[in-house]
Formats: C-alpha cells, sequence, structure tokens
C-alpha cells in the first residue's frame, strides 16, 4: 500500500487527503494520544490511510494501557501505554492528543477521582510536549467551556468536564509556546460519523439505533433542543491541518445546526422510514437548549483546505454504516464456531 497522493491545489478534498497534506507539511513522526476512543481512532484511521506503507514508521499510538487495535484498512496497530510517551525514543514533530476521560465518567468515578485522572493526563502529555518540543499541538476541547454565566467560561468545579477542558486550553497553549510550537485547540460540539462509542449516549446514535429495529425513532427532548452536527474526521482533519499550515488557534466545530425533532425526521428518511416512525411529546414554546458554537472559523479554515464540509444526512448515513458494521462484528464475535 502506497501512500495517498498528495492532493493538487484548489478542488474538493477528502479528509484523508487533506491529512496528507498536513503530513507533508509535518516532515516528521506523528504521535497520537487517546488511540482507543473515538477522536484518536479516527485520527488512525486517517493517518494509516494517507501515510499507506510509511504509516508503521511514521505513527506512534498512545492510550491509557497497552492495546492492539485495527485500522479501518484492516493493519494492527500496537498502541503504547500513555506513561511512556515522555520517555519516547523518538520525539514526535505533531502531538495529537485526545486523551481524556469524558463527561460519563463522573458518575462513575466521582467528581474527585474524576478530577484526578485527568489532571495526571494532563500532566504526563505536558511533560512530553517540554522534552520532545513538537513543533505542532492539536488538542480537543469542548464546547462545554462555554458552560458558564453568558459572556463568561466555565469555572465550576462542581460540573468538572468543561472547566477542566478549559484548564487544559490555558496549559497545552503555555506549554506548546514555551517549546515554540504551534497549538491548534477545536472546541467540540457535535459530531458523528464512524468510529462512534457508546452510541447511546448520543442523540443521533441512539436514534440510529432505534430506527435500526424499525422504530419507532422516540425523541426525549420535551423542549426545543438544538445541536450542531460536523463530521468528527472533519475535526480531527481540520485541526491537523491548521497546525501544519498557520499559527495558534481555537476554534468551535460546526456544521448543519438542527432541532432535535428534525433530527429524527432526517434519521427515519435515511433509515427508510416514515417520518411517522418519530414519536414525541413536547412543548415546542418551552425555553430552547441551543448546544451551538460559532462555526466561522471552522468553515474558513475548510475552505482553505479545500474540504467541503458533509451534510446532515451525509453524517447519519455514515454513522449508521459504521455502528451497523460494529453490531455485525460484535454479533460475529459472540457467536460459537459451528
Amino acid at each position: 500500500m502506497n501512500r495517498a497522493p498528495l492532493p493538487s491545489a484548489g478542488g474538493s478534498l477528502s479528509a484523508v487527503e487533506v491529512v496528507a497534506a498536513a503530513c507533508a507539511a509535518a516532515t516528521g513522526p506523528v504521535a497520537v494520544t487517546g488511540a482507543t476512543g473515538w477522536f484518536g481512532a479516527v485520527a488512525l484511521d486517517l493517518l494509516y490511510e494517507a501515510l499507506g506503507d510509511d504509516a508503521p514508521g511514521l505513527v506512534t499510538a498512545y492510550a491509557s494501557r497497552e492495546h492492539r487495535v485495527a485500522v479501518a484498512d484492516g493493519r494492527v496497530v500496537d498502541v503504547r501505554p500513555l506513561a511512556e510517551l515522555p520517555d519516547a525514543a523518538e520525539s514526535p514533530s505533531v502531538l495529537l492528543h485526545f486523551a481524556y476521560l469524558t463527561r460519563d465518567k463522573v458518575a462513575q468515578l466521582g467528581t474527585a477521582e474524576y478530577i484526578a485522572a485527568n489532571v495526571a493526563i494532563t500532566a504526563t502529555v505536558i511533560d512530553a510536549i517540554a522534552v520532545h518540543r513538537p513543533k505542532a499541538v492539536v488538542m480537543t476541547s469542548s464546547g462545554a467551556v462555554y458552560g458558564g454565566a453568558p459572556g463568561r467560561l466555565s469555572a465550576n468545579l462542581g460540573d468538572p468536564y468543561g472547566a477542566l477542558k478549559r484548564l487544559d486550553e490555558l496549559s497545552f497553549r503555555a506549554a506548546v509556546r514555551d517549546v515554540g510550537g504551534t497549538c491548534v485547540i477545536p472546541r467540540v460540539f457535535s459530531v458523528a460519523g464512524p468510529r462512534m462509542t457508546k452510541p447511546e449516549l448520543y442523540a443521533m446514535g441512539s436514534m440510529i439505533a432505534m430506527a435500526a429495529v424499525g422504530g419507532p425513532i422516540v425523541v426525549q427532548a420535551e423542549r426545543p433542543v438544538f445541536r450542531a452536527y460536523c463530521g468528527v474526521d472533519e475535526v480531527v482533519a481540520l485541526a491537523f491541518w491548521a497546525a501544519t499550515h498557520g499559527g495558534d488557534l481555537v476554534f468551535d466545530s460546526g456544521g448543519a445546526v438542527v432541532e432535535m425533532g428534525a433530527l429524527a425526521q432526517a434519521v427515519a428518511r435515511v433509515q427508510g422510514l416514515d417520518e411517522a416512525s418519530v414519536v414525541r411529546i413536547w412543548d415546542p414554546d418551552g425555553p430552547p437548549s441551543r448546544y451551538v458554537g460559532d462555526p466561522a472559523s471552522m468553515e474558513a479554515i475548510a475552505m482553505d483546505a479545500g474540504l467541503p464540509l458533509a451534510s446532515l444526512e451525509d453524517l447519519i448515513a455514515r454513522t449508521a454504516q459504521w455502528l451497523r458494521r460494529s453490531s455485525d462484528s460484535a454479533l460475529q464475535a459472540a457467536s460459537p464456531p459451528l
């Protein structure tokens, strides 16, 4: 397998071609943390397709402990414990940092343990930046940093996810500045696409699961709820591209803004169900919930990189295809041989 061809100037590119351009600009090894999570797995898929046979020598993957994972083309990747990153023999030119305990872990671990675990991850990666001095760092933040009062960022450790992400933003920007690198931070709102983990925790994932068994698609939101969806591969590719083609940047993820009822209807259409399969009891005049960022910067990066952003219907179809494949794989693994 050869590298993906480098994109020519202009035209519409794929996420893989954008990553290929970023790799060419980086001219060095790439480290990916959180390689067994959603964003990390997508990053490995994109890098291995973009780099082809060169990928094993240029990409190193890290997670909480040692693993072996398969990328989209079937190749198997050895994943190293994150604790080894600061002492790695080869310094990465680019660090794509996606390691983080997700918000649902707060209830499982308790606030104090959750904070301690994420601070330990941050400290390990900050140490690695000081040692390896990467030229470019991408760190995913979250729209949850806007959880404070209007015009203010989150500072409530009683709901630690957004506050810790905000502290990470400040820590990583300072650490990368200290070593003369470029730091790009996408604040992620809602994403879709392959490698979705824990679909039951996401509105789109749960709706697709309901549609997969013939419905009904039950919308839980009892008031107007708006979300903005883009592709997880779009966020990874554009953040990587921006980190190797410009200066420091913090941007909100963008994409299609949709109310949950309209999302359910779109899922029904894409999955071949009648829109009458959508069931909802709600007050359309209730106080709306909007978890939507400012899309302007991401749209500008996408235009500069030549990457057209996917439509909502395409995002639903790609997510459904992935969930179908992962469900089939799980069933095959659970079935005893005949």
